[in-house]
C-alpha cells in the first residue's frame, strides 16, 4: 500500500490512539513550563498537576475561576475573622475586624510585588469589596489632610486679602486651631473613631469656623473707623453682630445636628461631630479673640482710616432697581427648575471611589470580563436537605448566573458507582511508589541529545499518520514545537548561565515529581468505606461554605451588574422570593444606599424645621423666618440648576449638600436680616455686613471646595456642589435680599424696630458709656 493510499484511508476507532491524543497535551505542558521556568527569577513552581490528567490548557482553566475567556484568572482569599479572638503579640485584647483585614491586605500586597519581581510583565492586581472598603478609607485620610491644609492655608489668605492685614486674620486662625483641636478631642471622647464621612469635618470645620471671626472683627473695623474707642467697637459688635453669629452658628450647628435623629450610623456621628465642632469653635473665637482684638498696631491705623465707597456704588446698581433684580432672580429660578429636571441619583458605589486605584482598575477589569456579577448574594440553608431544594429554586430564577458551592447536589446523588470508581483507582495505584527525586543538577546537554532523539521521533509519527489523525497531528506537532523551545532556551547564553539553567530544571523537576508524588498518594489513601458526607470537604471549602453550627451557604452569582440600581432591586427581590432573609452585598447595598438617602432627606427636614424655630426665636417674626429662608432655597434651586445643565448626578456622598447648605445658607439671611432690624437700611454690602457675608462666603466655598482637590470621586463632587450651593446662596443673599427688602420696606415694616440703644452711631460719634 502507497504512503497516499495510508493517508487518506479513515481510520477506525482506536482507544490507543485516542489515550494518545489526551496524554500528549500533558507532556507539551510540562516541556512549556520548564521553559517558561528558566525565565523566571526564584524557585520555579510545579505545573499544575490537573494537566496531567485533564488534557492540558483546557483542564488549567477549569481548576481556577477565569474571566475574558481564560486571560484573568482570579483566586479568592479571606481574611481571618476578629470572632476567632486572635491576638497579635504586645495585645492583650483581640484585633477588630478592620485591623485583620488591613493586615491581610498588606500582605497580600506584598505578595503581588513578590509575584511581579519573579515574573516581569505579569499582569497581577488585588481587589474585592474589603480592598475597595480599605482602599477607599486609606485614600480618603490622604484628602482629608491634603483639603485641610490647603483650606487653612487658603482661607488665611483670603482673611488676610480681604482685610490688607495680618494681624487679626493671624489671631482668628489661631483661635479656629484651637477650637479643631477641643473638636478632635469631643470626637475622641463622644464617638472615638472617624469613618469615609466624618474624616472630612476638619475642612468642612475650618471654612465654617473662621466665619465667626470674620464677621466678629469686620464690625469691629467699622466701628472702630466710626470713632469709638477699642472697648466700645468690641461692645457694639460683641452684643449686634454677636447676637448674629451665635444665631448662626446654632443653626449650622442644628443642621448638622438634626443628622442624629436619623436611622444611618455613619450620618449621625457625622452630623454629632461636625454640629458639636462648630459650638466648640464658637466658644475660642468668641472669648479668646475679642481679648486679643483690644490689642494690636491696627486698632490705631483703623480708627484714621475711612471706609471704602466702592462696595456701596457696585450695591447702588441692584438697591436701585429693586424690580429688575426679582425679575431677573424670577427668570434664572424657572431656567434652574427646567434644569433641574434632568437631575438623576446615582447610587453605584464604586463609581463614587478613585478610579486610578489598583484595586477600582481591577475590578472594573473583573467586570467588564465576567459574564456574570463580582457580587454575590447569601442564602443559609439549616440542612443538606434544604440547600439541594433551595439550590434547585434558585437556579431556575432569570435573573441568577450561577450557585456556589457546586457541590452540594452531589451528597444527595447516590455515590455507589462513585464509590466504585474509587475503589479501582485505589487498585490501580496501590503499588506506585515514588523515589526521593534526584537533587543533582540536571545534565543540559544530555537532556538536550534526549530531546532531540525524541524529537527526531515525532517527526517520524507524524510523517507515519499523515492527515488520517488531525488531532493527534495537531499534538504531535505541538510537542515538537514545545521541544524545540525548550532546546533553544536551556542552551542559550554562556557557561554560566548553562550553570544556572541546570540548577533550575533540577528545580523544576524536584517541584513536579514531588506534586506528583503527593497526589498520587492521596488517592491511594481515599476512604470509599462509606458515602461522603459535609465534614470531608477539604478545609478550606469547608470553611468557607460551612458554618460553626452547621449550616450551610449559597452563594447567588446575579447575571447582571448589581453596582448598578436597576439589576440590584430585580435581583434582590427575585432572591428574596426563594428566601426573605436573604443576605449579602447586593442585599446589603440595597438596604444601605436606600436607608442613606432617606436619611440625609429626612436630616434636610429636620435641619429646616430646627433652622426656622431658631430664627423665629432670633427674630420674633414669622416674615424674617420666610425671608432669612429664601436665598437658600433660590440658591438651592439654581444649585440643582447648575447641576442639570453640566449633568452633575445626586450620589451617596454629594447628597449630603442637602441639610449642610440649608443650615450654612441660611446664615448670610440671618446676618444681613439682623443688621436691617438694627439699622433700617437694606445697604448691606456697603457695611461691615456685607462684607463679612462676603469674605465668609468665600471661605466657606473655599473649605469646602478643597475637597475638590480629593481623589475620592464622591468627596470630589461633594466639594464640588457645596461650592457652588454656597456660591448661589450668598449671590443671592447679597443681591435679591437687600433688593426685596428695599422694595418691601418701602410698604411697611417687615421686622421689629429697635430700640434707641440699638440706633447705628454715626461717623465720629463715640457710644455713651
Amino acid at each position: 500500500m502507497s504512503r497516499s493510499t495510508r493517508r487518506s484511508a479513515p481510520r477506525e476507532a482506536n482507544a490507543d490512539t485516542d489515550s494518545l491524543v489526551n496524554s500528549l497535551p500533558a507532556l507539551t505542558h510540562i516541556l512549556t513550563e520548564a521553559a517558561a521556568s528558566l525565565q523566571r527569577s526564584g524557585t520555579p513552581p510545579a505545573p499544575n498537576i490537573f494537566a496531567l490528567f485533564g488534557g492540558g490548557d483546557e483542564a488549567v482553566l477549569e481548576s481556577y475561576l477565569t474571566f475574558a475567556k481564560g486571560r484573568i484568572f482570579l483566586a479568592e482569599t479571606h481574611a481571618p475573622s476578629a470572632a476567632a479572638g486572635q491576638k497579635p503579640a504586645g495585645r492583650a485584647d483581640a484585633p477588630t475586624q478592620d485591623e485583620l483585614d488591613a493586615r491581610t491586605i498588606d500582605r497580600l500586597r506584598e505578595l503581588v510585588k513578590e509575584t511581579q519581581r519573579e515574573v516581569p510583565g505579569v499582569n497581577v492586581g488585588l481587589t474585592g469589596q474589603p480592598v475597595l472598603d480599605y482602599d477607599q478609607m486609606v485614600q480618603s485620610q490622604n484628602d482629608a489632610t491634603l483639603a485641610s491644609v490647603v483650606s487653612l492655608v487658603l482661607c488665611a489668605l483670603i482673611f488676610i486679602y480681604g482685610y490688607n492685614e495680618t494681624g487679626r486674620p493671624f489671631k482668628a486662625t489661631l483661635c479656629l486651631v484651637i477650637g479643631l483641636a477641643y473638636t478632635l478631642a469631643f470626637a475622641t471622647l463622644t464617638v472615638g473613631h472617624l469613618n469615609i464621612l466624618t474624616i472630612m469635618f476638619v475642612p468642612m470645620l475650618i471654612g465654617l469656623g473662621i466665619d465667626y471671626g470674620v464677621h466678629l472683627i469686620t464690625r469691629y473695623e467699622e466701628e472702630l473707623r466710626h470713632g469709638k474707642t477699642e472697648e466700645a467697637a468690641l461692645v457694639k459688635a460683641m452684643v449686634f453682630t454677636g447676637q448674629g453669629i451665635f444665631t448662626g452658628a446654632l443653626t449650622t450647628a442644628g443642621a448638622f445636628l438634626a443628622m442624629w435623629f436619623t436611622n444611618f450610623k455613619g450620618i449621625q456621628e457625622m452630623g454629632l461631630i461636625c454640629g458639636g465642632g462648630l459650638l466648640i469653635c464658637f466658644v475660642p473665637m468668641m472669648t479668646m479673640l475679642p481679648a486679643m482684638m483690644l490689642r494690636g498696631r491696627q486698632n490705631v491705623i483703623d480708627h484714621r482710616a475711612t471706609e471704602d465707597e466702592t462696595r456701596a456704588r457696585i450695591e447702588n446698581i441692584w438697591l436701585q432697581r429693586p424690580v429688575w433684580v426679582l425679575g431677573i432672580t424670577a427668570a434664572l429660578c424657572v431656567a434652574a427648575a427646567v434644569a433641574a429636571r434632568k437631575v438623576r441619583f446615582d447610587y453605584n458605589l464604586i463609581k463614587l471611589q478613585s478610579p486610578s486605584l489598583p484595586s477600582v482598575v481591577f475590578a472594573h477589569k473583573l467586570m467588564q470580563s465576567a459574564d456574570k456579577s463580582l457580587l454575590y448574594g447569601v442564602i443559609i440553608a439549616d440542612s443538606l436537605t434544604n440547600a439541594v431544594e433551595l439550590e434547585a429554586k434558585i437556579k431556575k430564577l432569570p435573573v441568577v448566573a450561577d450557585v456556589e458551592p457546586p457541590f452540594y447536589g452531589d451528597f444527595l446523588a447516590d455515590q455507589t458507582a462513585k464509590l466504585k470508581l474509587v475503589g479501582e483507582i485505589k487498585q490501580e495505584v496501590a503499588a506506585l511508589e515514588f523515589s526521593p527525586p534526584d537533587p543533582r543538577p540536571v545534565d543540559v546537554y544530555e537532556l538536550s541529545r534526549t530531546l532531540y532523539g525524541l524529537y527526531g521521533y515525532l517527526g517520524n509519527a507524524l510523517e507515519e499518520v499523515g492527515t488520517n489523525e488531525p488531532a493527534l497531528t495537531r499534538q504531535l506537532v505541538a510537542l515538537r514545537q514545545a521541544i524545540e523551545d525548550l532546546r533553544k532556551t536551556m542552551l542559550a547564553g554562556d557557561a554560566s548561565a548553562l550553570k544556572e539553567h541546570a540548577q533550575k530544571l533540577a528545580q523544576f523537576q524536584r517541584a513536579l515529581f514531588s506534586d506528583l508524588g503527593d497526589t498520587f498518594r492521596f488517592m491511594q489513601n481515599q476512604d470509599n468505606s462509606a458515602p461522603l458526607r459535609v465534614a470531608d470537604l477539604p478545609t478550606a471549602l469547608h470553611n468557607q461554605f460551612v458554618g460553626l453550627n452547621g449550616k450551610l451557604l449559597l452563594q447567588v452569582y446575579p447575571k447582571d451588574d448589581v453596582w448598578e440600581r436597576v439589576n440590584q432591586e430585580t435581583f434582590v427581590a427575585a432572591l428574596r422570593t426563594v428566601d426573605p432573609d436573604a443576605t449579602g452585598t447586593p442585599v446589603q447595598f440595597l438596604e444601605y444606599e436606600t436607608m442613606m438617602k432617606d436619611s440625609y432627606v429626612q436630616a434636610a427636614w429636620y435641619s429646616l424645621a430646627a433652622i426656622a424655630i431658631m430664627v423665629f426665636i432670633h427674630f420674633r417674626s414669622l416674615n424674617a423666618v420666610i425671608l432669612s429662608l429664601l436665598p437658600v432655597g433660590i440658591g438651592t434651586l439654581w444649585l440643582a440648576g447648575l447641576m442639570g445643565w453640566f449633568n452633575i448626578p445626586v450620589n451617596l456622598a454629594n447628597i449630603m449638600t442637602l441639610p449642610l447648605v440649608i443650615g450654612i445658607g441660611v446664615t448670610n439671611g440671618i446676618q444681613i436680616l439682623n443688621r436691617f432690624a438694627e439699622e433700617r437700611t437694606p445697604g448691606i454690602l456697603s457695611r461691615s455686613t456685607g462684607k463679612a457675608v462676603l469674605v465668609s462666603g468665600l471661605t466657606a466655598i473655599t473649605g469646602f471646595g478643597s475637597l475638590m482637590l480629593a481623589k475620592h470621586h464622591g468627596l470630589f463632587t461633594l466639594g464640588c456642589l457645596m461650592a457652588m450651593g454656597l456660591a448661589t446662596c450668598m449671590i443671592a443673599g447679597l443681591t435679591f435680599l437687600p433688593a426685596l427688602l428695599n422694595l418691601l420696606g418701602r410698604w411697611r415694616p417687615l421686622i421689629k424696630q429697635p430700640s434707641a440703644d440699638n440706633s447705628p452711631s454715626t461717623p465720629g460719634q463715640e457710644e455713651p458709656r
